[in-house]
């Protein structure tokens, strides 16, 4: 069982940045300016605000880490040395990579503190569904040559036959159009029918929009980054009436 500790040894900061560029908390702030090298992971999502606005906001200049630099982990052996701070957008351990860097820390007893925030986890429930409804959170991958993944049509029939939602997160670079056409493709395989979905974009921002609407009817220029619900055929009175009144406004 891993021990997070805060003392005077070099570190690894794990650092959750909310979902704007100024939500990052003051402790993290704090933190920050005691860190050799800040790392910033950009491989997992499509920023909603330039990376030079969040560089602004937190005084400091930003190294990209990209999936294989993160995956590899070599760069956690530079926090045996130095204070090292890898900032992430969202929540810090919501991806399966980031459980293992703590894991690795453990093992090799490498110091390290995690500074939570708040994500797509979170901000979903200003659609008004209930948190305690949703079923398992599925991925949908940008479809390539010869590369038609659909699993995630399994998952969303698994969760409706439990009267369940369904968050579906969506690969980064996968434009709204792209996605939805995947999205009919992949149900029509499965035999799935599909009524009105809801789209979250850009949630956490001032830009954020929340729409409920059947997937031909939906405007082809939602913004990045945003996620798909598949909310469940059965909806609470207080889910409808919520939906209704917090949906496309």
């Amino acid at each position: 069982q891993y021990k997070p500790i805060f003392a005077f040894y070099f570190m690894l900061y794990l650092i959750g940045l909310g979902l704007n560029e100024r939500s990052i908390s003051k402790e993290a702030l704090e933190i920050i300016p005691r860190c050799k090298r800040v790392y910033l992971e950009n491989y997992t999502v499509d920023f909603p605000y330039k990376i030079e606005s969040l560089e602004k906001e937190i005084g400091v200049e930003l190294m990209p880490l990209g999936r294989e630099e993160v995956e590899s982990e070599k760069f956690l052996d530079e926090a045996k040395k130095i204070n090292i701070a890898l900032l992430i957008y969202g929540d810090v351990l919501a991806a399966t990579t980031h459980i293992s860097l703590i894991m690795k820390c453990n093992k090799e007893e490498i110091k390290f503190k995690i500074f939570h925030n708040f994500g797509i986890f979170n901000a979903i429930s200003e659609t008004g569904l209930q948190m305690y409804k949703f079923g398992k959170t599925a991925s949908m991958p940008r479809w390539q040559e010869n590369y038609f993944p659909d699993s995630f049509a399994e998952i969303i029939k698994d969760n409706l036959k439990i009267k369940a939602h369904t968050l579906l997160l969506i690969d980064i670079g996968l434009e709204i159009k792209k996605a939805l056409e995947q999205l009919k493709t992949a149900c029509g395989n499965h035999k799935l029918f599909l009524d009105k979905i809801v789209v979250c974009s850009m949630m956490g921002t001032e830009h954020q929009k929340i729409y409920y609407e059947k997937a031909d009817n939906l405007p082809k220029d939602i913004k990045s980054p945003f996620c798909i619900i598949i909310p469940s055929v059965k909806l609470h009175d207080m889910e409808k009436e919520a939906l209704s009144e917090l949906a496309n406004l």
